[in-house]
């Protein structure tokens, strides 16, 4: 067995992108927010158009070297960035699609979270009318949004911004922002394969473990596993990776919080950058 640790900071493509969106938003202060070790800003990524299909925005964050907020499970410490939309009559939001994070800290406490920059983009979905009206004003000012959110390096600060969505961009931004979009959109964990089949257990030998089996179609290089639910495996304790001929196999402390058995393992299995799947694997009784 060997321990797999991957480097999943963003691509250095993405941070030139990021730095222009940067450069583009300097004078837009009602669309971004200077914080501490960060700025958020809220983008769209096109103008409304299509009433069937959802109106996509973003909220961006760009850190500071060596700063981190949080994904929306945060591991030993923190929380998660926390949105409250206020929207025109006819609009309503979705949730937030989380981009696979990374593990940060070291030692004893562990989190999971990103650095440098992020986009955590939702869905607005809009009545016929509701576009209607927007489009008669030829912009989308009226959706604000009020962010709360803890930046964190050694210390952690909390935050919290007013953003109000920017007129329509033009052609140059809208390009840009779309890139953007796309970027994060091979970020977002899918579904596992359907040909996988997954299984859970405890481990007969060692019982403070769970043992975590992955049949897939091709073999497999390296796999975390990033848990949803709080308090089910610890989050510092090594992740011993097991390659086989058609799968993997994952060991998986689990957590000194796990008082009783649980039903499933639910959470991101990654395989690499824009690699990241969602499982709810149920767990054998034995």
């Amino acid at each position: 067995m060997k321990i797999v640790k991957f480097d999943m900071l963003p691509r250095i493509k993405f941070a030139a992108l990021a730095a222009c969106l940067l450069l583009v938003y300097s004078n837009r202060l009602s669309a971004q927010v200077n914080g501490f070790h960060v700025k958020v800003a809220l983008i769209p990524e096109s103008a409304p158009a299509d009433a069937r299909k959802p109106f996509w925005v973003g909220l961006w964050f760009r850190l500071d070297e060596g700063w981190h907020i949080y994904w929306q499970n945060p591991g030993d410490a923190g929380e998660p960035p926390k949105v409250q939309w206020q929207l025109p009559p006819g609009v309503t939001s979705g949730s937030i699609l989380w981009p696979q994070p990374v593990r940060l800290g070291t030692g004893s406490v562990i989190d999971y979270g990103y650095e440098n920059q992020v986009l955590l983009i939702t869905p607005l979905l809009m009545t016929p009318i509701a576009r209607s009206a927007s489009s008669a004003a030829g912009s989308t000012a009226a959706i604000t949004a009020d962010v709360k959110y803890i930046v964190c390096r050694e210390m952690c600060i909390p935050g919290k911004a007013h953003l109000a969505l920017s007129s329509p961009p033009s052609a140059q931004q809208a390009t840009e922002w779309r890139q953007l979009f796309e970027h994060t959109r091979a970020q977002i964990p899918g579904p596992a394969p359907k040909a996988w089949k997954l299984s859970a257990r405890t481990d007969i030998k060692n019982k403070d473990h769970f043992i975590l089996s992955v049949r897939t179609e091709s073999k497999v290089h390296a796999a975390a596993f990033f848990p949803l639910e709080p308090g089910q495996i610890e989050n510092s304790a090594p992740q011993s990776f097991a390659p086989m001929a058609n799968g993997f196999r994952l060991s998986l402390k689990k957590s000194d919080l796990l008082v009783k058995p649980i039903a499933s393992l639910k959470g991101l299995l990654v395989l690499g950058p824009d690699r990241a799947f969602e499982i709810a694997v149920p767990v054998a009784a034995r």
